[in-house]
């Protein structure tokens, strides 16, 4: 009963406070007035909680912790039931409403919910909100509060958003690196009509399979990256000019863009689901190093995880990957700029005709005894043995450690 009182000491200053601003009581309509003139959550929240005598809070995670006025109203496990209630109500999950909630109403911008208004309850139930003011009348407080916090939302969000407001812009920083401010991304994500909180991946789509394709896309590709940008869920853009890039929410949305991507003739690869929206600057990195390097969705499964893999050490341990290149590959690589030679194109060939000399032999246009010597010559050169299944290996992730790593530089050379 201590802290009520407290709330009634408090409630009664912030409506002297309100008194001594405004001649007029404040009504629900004048609510969205003042926040388009400018008003705060923090504002919003005081109003709505002296003409109700009892504390409100407005939650929308987008915008980091709840205002609740009066502040300190709610204790630190009240307060997180608060904000578990509003991620629910936003995710469209059945949660249960807590104790501390004793009516909300949803904050909505277009048709995506953001967060909630609410009339919370402190003490024992006695201290609930004040008998003297109706369900109805309550309910007409808290709707005018939420439009007021949805108009205050879009104002603060717009403010918070660094210049660019476009999907290309957005896909251009994050090509760049992680968000730097992951609530500003966010929100600036939901007004482009796509929620990333729950992560996503990456798609991204080029004219040409080969490694190390540049071809432009055509005028038509352009007109239908635009037309993509229309999917429910799925930011797209062009990015340097020959490559489609984006960032989708859902799995519906990838198959629609993939399907479509396709049918236009382009190679598509997808990186694998981030759930952190942190992450996603590694989906973008993933699907990108994927196209360039011709692997697309049409790959085999188990080559397309093995350059998952081998990505996912760049990501996370770019030495790793140094390591792997410069102790099976890069010495072979060095002898050919040495000596004119073909030793690192003669072992990639066949490692993708299985180890088949004579298969290597047809498709390079050479004598077999030819690239038996070759081969030979790998094995002095870098001591491993193609022939052997220990060595093969260590060279195949070796060659796709170089490739991958190349294809990195080319695309930060491009970007």
């Amino acid at each position: 009963m201590q802290r009520a009182r407290a709330f009634e000491d408090s409630l009664k200053s912030a409506q002297g406070r309100e008194a001594d601003a405004s001649a007029s009581r404040p009504t629900p309509l004048t609510l969205v007035a003042g926040a388009v003139a400018g008003d705060s959550l923090d504002s919003v929240a005081a109003i709505v909680a002296a003409s109700l005598s009892c504390p409100v809070a407005i939650a929308i995670p987008a915008l980091g912790e709840p205002v609740v006025e009066p502040a300190g109203a709610l204790t630190a496990v009240a307060a997180e039931a608060l904000v578990a209630y509003a991620a629910g109500v936003i995710a469209a999950d059945e949660v249960e409403v807590p104790d501390v909630v004793a009516d909300a109403v949803a904050v909505q911008i277009a048709e995506q919910i953001v967060g909630i208004v609410a009339a919370v309850t402190i003490g024992e139930p006695d201290d609930s909100p004040a008998a003297a003011v109706t369900a109805g009348e309550r309910r007409a407080w808290l709707e005018a509060a939420a439009a007021a916090a949805s108009v205050t939302a879009l104002i603060q969000e717009a403010h918070a958003a660094e210049p660019g407001g476009s999907a290309a812009d957005l896909l251009a920083e994050l090509s760049a690196s992680p968000p730097v401010d992951l609530q500003a991304f966010l929100a600036r994500g939901r007004r482009l009509g796509v929620e990333l909180s729950g992560g996503g991946l990456a798609i991204s789509a080029r004219r040409g399979a080969g490694e190390g394709s540049e071809l432009a896309l055509t005028p038509a590709d352009r007109v239908l990256a635009g037309e993509l940008g229309g999917i429910a869920d799925a930011l797209v853009a062009v990015r340097n000019g020959d490559r489609v890039l984006a960032v989708v929410a859902t799995d519906e949305a990838s198959r629609a863009l993939t399907a479509r991507l396709r049918e236009a003739g382009l190679s598509v690869a997808a990186s694998a689901a981030r759930r952190d929206p942190v992450l996603l600057h590694e989906a973008v990195l993933e699907a990108g190093l994927l196209v360039e390097l011709g692997v697309s969705e049409l790959a085999p499964a188990g080559l397309q995880e093995t350059y998952r893999l081998l990505i996912g050490v760049l990501l996370r341990e770019r030495s790793e990957l140094e390591q792997l290149r410069d102790r099976t590959v890069w010495p072979l690589s060095d002898y050919d700029s040495v000596h004119d030679t073909e030793l690192v194109a003669t072992l990639r060939a066949f490692l993708s005709h299985d180890g088949s000399t004579t298969e290597t032999a047809e498709a390079m246009q050479l004598h077999r005894h030819t690239v038996g010597y070759r081969l030979s010559r790998v094995h002095e050169v870098s001591g491993l043995s193609p022939y052997e299944s220990d060595g093969r290996e260590r060279l195949s992730l070796g060659i796709k450690a170089h490739q991958i790593l190349d294809a990195e530089r080319r695309l930060r050379e491009r970007s």
